[in-house]
Formats: C-alpha cells, structure tokens, sequence
C-alpha cells in the first residue's frame, strides 16, 4: 500500500496533540501503513519518529507544520538538502515569527502542501516549490479547488475518534484556561485508516502516492564536526598538543622527568592524534584554563579522565594517574572506538561564566545546550485538569497527598483502595481523574540538561534543528541520546556546590598560601574526619547511610577513602562485609596467584575497581590494557556469546603464559563475578580527592568551614537545624542576628558565627536590600533611628515583627515584648518624619515592660527560624532532672541503661509483620539528635505523643548499623 497520512502532530507539538509515538506505530502497524509523516510545529521528535520507524520498517517522512502571517502550511523534506534547510526554518521559527524571505531562502529540497485555510499563500509560494500540493479536509472544499496538485489532508491530533472530548481540556491547559472559557474545537482530528480515506476521498489518492514516493531522506553521521581550536604559529593541533603538554611535565616534575611518565605520555599523545582527538583536547584544555585564570575552582577530575596524563599535564585533571594506578586504556581505548568523554566540575555559581567563554569564543550557535522535556506526571496532571475543571483547590490537594507520584495514575487507582472509594464516590473527581489518565506523560515543556553542552565546528542547526530559549542562548531541538550518532559531542560542564563551598572557605581564610593544590595531602586530622564518622557537610560522606558504613569501615588513610567511594554504591555494596573483615583481620586475604598480589593488595582482595579487572586479565592473560578494557565492558554487560569465546581466549592465553588451568578458571570466574560491581578508580580517586581536602578545611579551619556551610543552607531549616547542632557540637557559637552586624550570609566573629539577615522568615530580599542600604551610609543608633530610615521601604509591621523575634534589635538594650508593646508607637513615629527634617520631632518615651515567659520566647524562635537558636527546650528541664545524661556521651553506655530527655522533631508509625503498630521516634537536645525505637508494647501506652514534646525517656543504648539509638523502656511528657 502506498498511502501514508501526510499531517500527524505528536505530543511534541507541547500540550497540542494527545498522539505519543509508541501508540502511533502501534496503531500504524495495525492499519498496514509503509509510511508514517511527522508535521509537529517543531523538530523536537524528529528523531524519536525517525528510529522507531526504522525499527518497525515503516519509511519516515520529515515534515514540518509552519506558520507564516497567520497560515499555516507544511513542509516535506524531498532528500538530505531539504532535511537541513528543514532545520534551519525550525531554529528561525524559535527565534521569531517566518517570513515568505525565509521560505525563499531555504526552499530547496522541500515540498509544500497549503491547506485550504492558507491559500491566500498559494501564489506566493506555487512557483517556489517543485512540487506544491493545495489540500483539503472536506468534499466541500474540494470542490472548491482545481487543478491536478490536490490532496486530502486533515491535521492529526488523536488516535481514536473518541478522544474528541479530551482535546479541548488539553487546550485550555496549554493557554491556561478553563474549559468553560476555550472555543470548543468539535472536529474530528483522529486517524484515519486507508479504508476510510479512500472510501471518503478517493479523487487524489495518486497525489498522495506521489508525495510518499518522492520524499527520501536517510539522516547520517556526519563527520568533522568537533570544535577546531586555533593553534598559535600555525602549528597543528598535535603539535601544539605535545607542546603543551611537555611544558606540562617541567611544571609538574621540573627539568629531570622519571623515564615511565616519558613513555606513558609518548604513548597517550599517539593514540589520541590517531583517533583524531587532538582539537578536543585542546579545547578543553582552554576552557579549564580560562575557568583557573579567573579564580573559578574546578574539580581534580571526573569520571576515566582521570586516567589521563596527558589531562594532568594540561592541568585539566589534579590527579597523577601513575601515582594513583590509573589506567589511560579505560578513558580512550584505540580497540573501543568511542568519543572521549572529559567532564569538568566548576563552582556551581560560576558555571555559567565558563559556558559564556565558550560561546563568545566559538559562537552563539556552535555552543549549544541540550534541550530535555517535562512531561505531566501523575501529581502534575491532575493539578492541571483540577484548575481546568475548577475544583476546589483543597480537594486537588487532597487527591494528590494519596498518589505515590513514583507510580502511574492507573497503577495507583487500582493499588490504593482508599484512592478508589474516593473518587468512586464523587462522579466529577472521578471524570477529573479519567482525563488526567489521557494526559499523563505527554510533553508539558521544556527544559535544558543540567550539565551536557553540544560544541561544534559549524554553526550546529547546519546539522540539527536548534531551539533559542527565553535567554536568548540555544539549545539542540533534538535529546541527548541521538547527538552522538549524528556525529555531535556532548561536553559536560557540571556546577558542583562543594567546590563552592571549598572556594568560599579558602578565600575567608585569606592565606596567600592555602590553595586548593596546596592542601597538604596526608593530614592526620583530615584523616580523623573520616575515622570519627565527623562528616556532615563533606562531599561523598554526609548522608545518613555514608556515615553508617564508615563507623563500621573507619578509613585512615587515602586509599580507603577512595574505596569508600567505590564501596557506597548499589552494586559494589555488596562487596562491603567482606572488605571489612578482611581490613580487620577477621577473613583471610586470597591473591589466587602471588602475581596478582600488587592489584589486590590495597584492597585486601577483593576487586573493587574496573581497573583491576583490567590489569588481571593482562597479568593473567596477557592481554593487552586494550583488549582488557573490551573484555571488561562485555562481562559487565553479560554478553553470554562474548563471555563464552572470551573465556576459552583468557584461559588459553593464561595457559601459554604458564599458569594452571584451574587457576586460570578461577581467576576468569572471580572477575566475572566482579565485572558488574567493579567502579571506575580514575572517579573515585578523583572525588576521594574533593571529599579529603573539604575534611581536611573541617579539620584545620572548622569555623570557617562551618561558616561557609550554613551559608550554602540559607533557605533550608532541616540543613540550617543540622549544621547549628554541628556547631554546637564542635563548640562553636551561633550568635543571634543584629541588625548592625548581620549580612546577607553568615560571618566569622570574634565570638562566633554571625547569623544572617537572609534566613529570618518573613523577611525578604527587598526588605534585607533597604536594611543593609540604609546601614551603609551609617549604623543605626536605635530603635527609633531604625523605623525612621526604613519603615515603609519595603518594611512593613510583619517585618518589624520578625526582626524583634529574631533578636536583631536586642544591642538596642530593649526585651522583645517592650518592642512589641511600642510597635504602634514606633511605626507612627516612622509615618510623621518621614517627610520632616531632623532633629523637628522628639522621640517619644517607649512603655518600658518585663520580657515574655521564657516558653513563650523559645517558640516564637522555633516559629521563626524552624530550630531553636539560642535555647533547646530541653536545656530548661536539665536541673530539675540532673540525674539525666546528654546523648553527645550516650557512646560511654552502649548496652546499658540510660535516662535522657528529648524533644521530638519527627514520629514515624510503622506495622509490623504481625500487624501490630510501632513508633520510631528522631528526638534531640542541644547537642544532638538520636533515634528511638517504640516496640508495640510500649507504644500502645503512649500513642498521644506529638511533634515538639519534650519527654523523659528510661531506655538501653543499644547499635544498629554501627550507630547509636535508644530502645525505649519508659517515656514520658515533661512538657
């Protein structure tokens, strides 16, 4: 059959189309299509559409639906020429409204159908094209038409004709109204079969024929078009390369340079200009330079680049890849053909500086982000279809609370009884939520990769469609899973927040002398960050989990903390028991062969890393670190057939070096075993690197340290809470906000740490910018000098409010009640001299009265902030209980009986398997927090306990994971 529906939009024309491209092809399967069109009003599925039809032997037509002075006509790519100019109208279009100049200008290699609606275009464009169709949708307008270039065409926008009641709510979401206020669309826009079409149109159908035939585009890899950096005295890219990376070793090793990193460079530097990689190098090179020109931090390394000299010597990488064992072979392998992948960590504020090199330097359109799609996910769509329908928002709220948004909307109608009786019983939430299912995953808008950044050596939608955001800079119109198979080269600049914060620390600190490649790197106290479990705020090594495995791991040197790194992750978990018995002597330590002993030995045996697989397979084998790689990536993958020819190879190869057959079985199975667990060791040296040096400014510089670290949790209460408890813990004193000393972040003090302006509620950025302005021409005096230079710029009576609960005006010598008391008083003394000239009007004389009770304060504190600042509910009630222990020295009585008091900052109710209920309890003082542990039998006495109580608590102290929690035996409110 040769009939092909010419106007389909996908669920990539945004919030337009209902049609996805699984269900589409399902659908044209079934009806026998042998072509399929594409027409959204942009690009964005081209290639999704383009591989599933391949997949499917249905031939993909190219289209694209534009808009010019208001009509809409349709563009077919004829051949790879149209397919390109196809590109470069969908960038146009994202830049500004197509002109007929624009069509004449990126004509060829097109086709044209005009529908009925946009003839008035036709005269101008029937010359244009070769070929130029004028369509229809109704016998009516077909009779309305002569000529021999008329073809049916209807605009595609659902699968089943009984989706015409859905399409206008997906309209109204799109414009943002309700579906009493849209212009009903009531035609039908669903997809017609060929049997319906040709009983209906059978006048054209050769038109049609004609139009599938003569569109023929294959969309292949295209070559050279990685960035060219310009070298200097018209040297070529591997001449620079080499000599730069020569200056590279004298800088690092100065005149006399050991003979192994002479060779291990000669070696790296031929197999990148065979591959043809030098340019890449040295484009990155340049950018890493310019970002440590400017004093941004960038990472140690990221990932197998790591494992490069050649990107130590360029200063691109800070690791040694000889010192640390790190193999080139698992970065860029000759016998692996792929693109190299170098990743770059910057201070995440300032990434966006390094981008913008590259943009001004290369081109605003060879620099290019990469476009990612929201979809309307189970919470989403809903909210959308509520505020549609307009249900009551509480009700929306309602409905979303009971959806696990990790499931779909069917899965969680048909798992979740207490869903399904809800909307059972209401027949509207019920419609509600039968559209939402329509809707669920279709495109909602887009958005850009986090990290990937497309270079080019052309202007890039000479090659792929571009799409310009609201910034003005552009990113691909096409995902990142096709970029490399087009021949483009995906770069990852990555913001990392610890560098930030590393940079922040080092530059408080203000030594000429401290630097980020100056860190000593074997500090007993940084070491003792990591044997102490004292790792809130280091990279790698604060979440919960983390410290639970370092208490049993307790590493002590760099090597550890590199394997931690590798250790901590899903499949390598696995490996943990056994890695630790055997560092505390508690299991034999197995080589399998004393050869093998140099690999396994800083890891007791057990394989840990990718590149120990591929350094046995040398030793054992005789492979080459090539070969091994290829080997390594097979095995991880479980390629059966691969595994079966490899190991009859690694066996015979071993046999030939003089090993024991059964020995080499052995080996063969081990790193079988470990293939799937093995981590890169270049990544985690890399960031094992990041994560010592941040231990080691905790170590050395804690207030500094700690400093930095609630500035970057401005915003945040739970990390805000956490790092407060840190500080006190560490001795470090949190001094109240002033509002003549507090900045916008915390600062170091004589004293201590200075809390910020920024993290009192109910005062916003408006309100902080007319404080600190009004305090930089002078300190304010008083209360009165305050409201007088304030008040009414952007500082209303809930700011003043929040400020005298915040303690900001306590250097005023004045309680928080008696500011309260004189509010009215004070905000009326702001009111009158506004406009008056100093000095006319004596300050009136403040009502002087006590504080407020000393609970009522704490909660206002705990209102404020979402912690406590200054006084711990729990400090009150010590001396009526001195018999009582804090939990910072619950580690003296592990398995003994203790009483404590608590407040209690969260509950979680559980079942058991026996369907009984149990509480677990995270309760604090000041110091710390702790978790407590209600079996049932306790908990169904106390099952009136709430958040913010404060209890006595008799319980043992009893380990789980390593850390500490209480079994309680006895609770009981003191509060």
């Amino acid at each position: 059959m040769k009939y092909g529906p010419l106007y389909i939009k996908t669920n990539n024309s945004l919030l337009s189309s209902l049609i996805k491209l699984d269900e589409l092809m399902q659908i044209s399967l079934k009806y026998g299509f042998k072509s399929l069109t594409i027409t959204d009003n942009n690009m964005f599925g081209v290639m999704d559409f383009y591989k599933i039809c391949q997949i499917n032997h249905i031939k993909p037509i190219i289209g694209l639906e534009v808009t010019i002075d208001n009509f809409k006509i349709v563009l077919y790519c004829l051949n790879l020429n149209g397919y390109h100019n196809l590109c470069l109208l969908s960038t146009i279009a994202s830049e500004r409204s197509l002109t007929i100049d624009d069509l004449k200008g990126h004509h060829q290699g097109l086709l044209s159908i005009i529908p009925f609606a946009s003839l008035a275009l036709f005269d101008q464009l029937v010359n244009l094209y070769q070929h130029c169709f004028q369509s229809y949708q109704s016998i009516n307008e077909r009779n309305q038409l002569v000529g021999n270039n008329l073809v049916y065409m209807r605009e595609t926008l659902y699968l089943d004709p009984s989706d015409i009641q859905y399409i206008n709510y997906l309209s109204a979401i799109k414009d943002g109204l309700t579906i009493d206020s849209i212009v009903a669309n009531n035609e039908d826009h669903y997809l017609k079969s060929f049997d319906e079409v040709s009983k209906d149109y059978p006048m054209d159908l050769e038109n049609n024929y004609l139009i599938n035939e003569l569109c023929q585009v294959e969309i292949k890899t295209q070559p050279d078009l990685l960035p060219v950096y310009e070298c200097p005295k018209q040297m070529d890219s591997y001449q620079y390369l080499k000599e730069l990376c020569k200056e590279g070793l004298k800088r690092l090793f100065g005149t006399t340079v050991n003979k192994i990193y002479v060779e291990r460079l000669k070696f790296e530097l031929d197999v990148i200009n065979k591959m043809g990689f030098c340019n890449y190098f040295l484009v990155v090179w340049d950018y890493v330079k310019y970002a440590k020109d400017q004093g941004i931090l960038v990472g140690p390394g990221r990932g197998s680049a790591a494992g490069s000299l050649v990107s130590y010597c360029l200063n691109i990488t800070d690791v040694d890849p000889i010192q640390y064992n790190l193999l080139f072979e698992r970065f860029l392998n000759p016998e692996r053909i792929s693109m190299p992948d170098i990743d770059i960590d910057f201070e995440d504020s300032r990434r966006e500086e390094v981008i913008n090199y590259c943009v001004n330097k290369y081109g605003l359109k060879k620099v290019v982000g990469i476009i990612t799609f929201g979809t309307l996910g189970s919470k989403q769509v809903i909210r959308d279809v509520g505020r549609v329908c307009q249900t009551d928002l509480k009700v929306v709220d309602y409905l979303c609370r009971m959806l696990d948004s990790r499931e779909s909307l069917l899965v969680n109608y048909n798992n979740n009884q207490k869903l399904k009786d809800y909307l059972n019983n209401d027949e509207d939430l019920m419609k509600l939520y039968k559209i939402a299912l329509k809707f669920e995953g279709l495109k909602r808008h887009t958005s850009i990769h986090a990290a990937g950044i497309i270079m080019g050596s052309t202007d890039l939608d000479n090659i792929i469609p571009l799409h310009k955001n609201r910034e003005g800079f552009y990113t691909t119109a096409y995902s990142m899973e096709y970029l490399e198979d087009l021949g483009l080269l995906k770069m990852d600049f990555l913001g990392l927040r610890n560098l930030t914060l590393i940079s922040d620390v080092i530059k408080s600190i203000n030594d000429p002398s401290l630097t980020f490649e100056t860190i000593p790197v074997n500090d007993i106290k940084a070491f003792q960050i990591f044997e102490s479990v004292n790792t809130l705020g280091i990279f790698q090594f604060e979440s919960s989990g983390m410290m639970n495995f370092l208490r049993k791991f307790k590493p002590n040197n760099f090597e550890e903390i590199a394997a931690a790194v590798a250790l901590f992750r899903p499949g390598p978990m696995n490996n943990i028991d056994i890695y630790i018995k055997r560092k505390r002597g508690l299991d034999k330590i197995e080589y399998y062969h004393p050869n093998l002993k140099t690999i396994l030995e800083p890891t007791y045996g057990v394989i840990i890393y990718q590149e120990q697989i591929m350094q046995i397979a040398s030793v054992m084998a005789g492979y080459s670190l090539g070969e091994a790689d290829v080997l390594r990536r097979a095995m991880s993958k479980k390629k059966e057939e691969i595994l079966i020819k490899e190991r009859d190879k690694f066996i015979s190869r071993s046999l030939e070096l003089g090993y024991d057959k059964s020995i080499s079985e052995q080996v063969y199975d081990l790193i079988l075993k470990f293939a799937a667990y093995g981590f890169n060791r270049a990544h985690s040296v890399a960031y094992a690197m990041i994560a010592y040096k941040m231990a080691y400014l905790k170590a050395n510089y804690q207030s500094y340290f700690m400093k930095s670290l609630l500035s970057m949790a401005i915003g945040s209460d739970l990390k805000t809470k956490e790092y407060i408890y840190e500080c006190k813990l560490n001795n470090i004193t949190i001094l109240k906000p002033d509002i003549n000393l507090s900045n916008h972040e915390y600062k170091i003090e004589e004293f201590g740490i200075r809390y910020p302006l920024t993290n009192i509620k109910n005062v916003g950025a408006s309100a902080i910018k007319t404080i600190m302005s009004a305090r930089d021409l002078k300190k304010f005096t008083d209360i009165f000098d305050f409201v007088k230079r304030t008040y009414g710029k952007s500082i209303n009576r809930k700011t003043l409010e929040s400020l005298i609960d915040a303690g900001c005006f306590t250097s005023f010598g004045l309680n928080k009640q008696t500011l309260y008391h004189n509010l009215d008083l004070l905000i009326n003394y702001a009111e009158i001299m506004e406009n008056m000239d100093e000095g006319t009007i004596e300050k009136p004389e403040l009502i002087i009265t006590g504080e407020f009770p000393k609970k009522e304060l704490m909660q206002k504190e705990l209102d404020l902030f979402g912690f406590y600042l200054s006084n711990h509910p729990v400090t009150e009630y010590r001396l009526r209980y001195p018999k009582t222990i804090s939990l910072n020295d619950l580690d003296q009585y592990y398995d003994t009986f203790v009483e404590v008091i608590v407040y209690l900052d969260r509950l979680k109710e559980i079942e058991t398997k026996k369907k009984d209920k149990m509480l677990f309890i995270t309760g604090s003082d000041e110091l710390k927090t702790i978790d407590l542990v209600l079996f049932p039998t306790i908990y169904q006495t106390h099952q009136d306990l709430q958040v913010s109580d404060v209890v006595l608590v008799k319980a043992k102290v009893e380990k789980r994971f390593d850390k500490l929690q209480l079994v309680v035996n006895e609770i009981n409110k003191i509060n």
